[in-house]
Parts: C-alpha cells; sequence; structure tokens
C-alpha cells in the first residue's frame, strides 16, 4: 500500500489531477489508471524491464553478505557495474556489503527528498540516513523492486515511483529537495532540459536542488572527449554527456532556479566514493584517494572547480516572496 503521505503529493502525469488508490492500481479523476507493482506504482507506458543487465557477461557468482546486513540482494550484486562504475568490477557478484555514500550535504531535518534516477535505492538510504524522507523515482521497475528489498532490509525508510523524470508525477511545488547522481549524464541534452523544466515545477517556493553532472573541462573529461572526436554523445545511448558550467548556468536561469553554486565532486572519476576504499583494486583506490585530495584542494582554492572532472551543482527554487 502507498503511504498516505507519498499520494497526497501525487499527480497524473498526464492531467496533473490529484491519485488514489483503487485496488491494484492508482487512478486520477479523469480516470487514467496506473498499476501498481510490488508496490511501485507505474507512470510510464514502458517501464524498463531488466532483471539482469544485457550489456555485460553472465555473473556466475552471486553471494555475499554481512552480519549486520545479511546476504546482499542479487539484483545490486549483479548491476553494481553498471549502477557504480568500472571501479567495481572486482566485486561484482561478490559485495561484502552494500555500498552506501556517505551524505554529502548536511542534515535533512525531515525534508522530503527526490532521488531522479534512483536505481536500487543507494542514494535514498543515505538520504534516509541523514534525516530525509527520500522518494525514489526510475524507469527501470527491476531495479526499483530491489530499492524496495534493500531499504527495507536496511531499515532506511524510502518510497519509490516509476516514471520519467520529465514528465514527474507530482504535484506542483511538493518537493523540499531534488537530487540526481550519475543519472543526467547518460540521458540526451534536450530530455535534461525538460526535466530541469520539472524540477523547477516540482520544487516548493524557496527549495533547492543537488545534481552530479561530468565537466568538459576536467582533465579525465576532455581525454574522453578527445578520443571520440569531441563529438557529441549519440541520441538515445548511454554514452556520457559533458556539460560546460556556462550552460548549467543557463540552463538552470532559464527554468528560473537562482543561487546557482557549483562544487568539486571529484577528478579523475564521475564516482568517486571514499566510503567503498575496501571494495577496490590499489589503482581503484589510488584514482579514489587522488580524487579525495583534489576535492579537498578545490575547497581551499575554489578555481579548481573549473577543472573537476564531476560537478556538483547546488540551485534553488525562488521564495514566496521573490
Amino acid at each position: 500500500m502507498l503511504e498516505e503521505s507519498l499520494l497526497r503529493i501525487l499527480a497524473c502525469p498526464q492531467d496533473r489531477t490529484p491519485l488514489h488508490t483503487s485496488g491494484e492500481a492508482v487512478v486520477c479523476e479523469q480516470g487514467h489508471r496506473f498499476a501498481l507493482e510490488q508496490g511501485v506504482p507505474v507512470f510510464t507506458e514502458d517501464p524498463r524491464r531488466e532483471p539482469v543487465p544485457l550489456n555485460l557477461p553472465p555473473c556466475p557468482q552471486l553471494h555475499g553478505g554481512d552480519a549486520k546486513s545479511g546476504a546482499i540482494d542479487p539484483f545490486v550484486n549483479d548491476w553494481i557495474v553498471n549502477t557504480n562504475g568500472n571501479l567495481y568490477w572486482r566485486v561484482r557478484g561478490r559485495l561484502p556489503r552494500y555500498p552506501i555514500p556517505d551524505w554529502p550535504f548536511g542534515s535533512g531535518g525531515g525534508k522530503l527528498l527526490l532521488d531522479i534516477g534512483c536505481s536500487w535505492g543507494r542514494w535514498c538510504i543515505s538520504a534516509a540516513r541523514a534525516g530525509f524522507r527520500p522518494i525514489g523515482i526510475d524507469v527501470h521497475i527491476d531495479a526499483l523492486a530491489a530499492a524496495v528489498r534493500v531499504s527495507h532490509q536496511l531499515y532506511a525508510p524510502s518510497q519509490f515511483l516509476c516514471g520519467n523524470a520529465d514528465v514527474l508525477p507530482l504535484q506542483s511545488h511538493s518537493i523540499d529537495c531534488v537530487f540526481s547522481y550519475s543519472v543526467l549524464q547518460h540521458i540526451d541534452k534536450g530530455e535534461v532540459l525538460r526535466i530541469f523544466r520539472e524540477i523547477a515545477r516540482v520544487l516548493k517556493p524557496g527549495g533547492c536542488c543537488l545534481m552530479q553532472l561530468p565537466n568538459t573541462l576536467g582533465p579525465l573529461s576532455f581525454v574522453q572527449q578527445l578520443k571520440r572526436g569531441f563529438r557529441e554523445a549519440k541520441p538515445g545511448t548511454f554514452e556520457m554527456r559533458y556539460w560546460s558550467r556556462k550552460t548549467i548556468r543557463e540552463s538552470l536561469r532559464d527554468v528560473g532556479l537562482r543561487n546557482i553554486k557549483f562544487h568539486t565532486d571529484g577528478f579523475f572519476s564521475q564516482n568517486p566514493q571514499l566510503s567503498d576504499l575496501d571494495f577496490l583494486t590499489p589503482a581503484g583506490k589510488l584514482v579514489v584517494l587522488t580524487s579525495y585530495a583534489g576535492r579537498k584542494a578545490a575547497n581551499a582554492l575554489p578555481v579548481l572547480t573549473r577543472v573537476a572532472d564531476s560537478l556538483w551543482i547546488e540551485a534553488q527554487a525562488p521564495s514566496a516572496k521573490q
């Protein structure tokens, strides 16, 4: 069953009218009906159904666990490279624990947070531990089923929706904070601009968004762009899209977001998690430790953020008085 607090802020993606439950579905005032699968409402006509990663070879060993969290969910074990990056090849199928990142920006204080592209919920769990009330959205229904299982397993209350980020099934001005990590760079830029518009719509007055994107001027970013001749990513593919600070700032201002700030997430990687050093090869550890040193240097000397490979972008919706 959907929690009443979630149902109050849901809106039909087709006509923006409120929703109510009806058996194993949610229904809007105009009669549009959306199925519930394992407690997750499905707001897209074409949810991604891919229980095992088709771009990777089969994983012969799926095991792992520890005394505190129990067995590792098979979906997470199998998908870890796709969701966390190439540094995690060593532990695919043999995760000793869940790779839950440290929350990077303050405590939640009970605020409602939307995680766009949440996959199996690692950042939702991180946000819940920091005091937020997370809602994760993704088009991958199998990932969301895993997110439900893992968030229950780790006692990190979170709620999940299956839908498209450029047509969020939420009422306007209903969310305190919107978050996204290692997602938007894999989406065509035109669609990302529509996502920015939706983020601005659902944020409460004075609400904030926090997103990660790859920086065009980062050293690793430059090398990767050079390898493909500085062409744009092919439409509809998983290829990386690189963003300049100027384009990000202009795009967010165009949708009405303000107080735009850039912070360094890391160098030489798009997913440098210091909390996961025990998962990595010596070379992987070196990348993450170097990235962390670069981030510390950028905190002391902000001009270095201009050449970081991975950026945090912080922005705010105008307050009611503005």
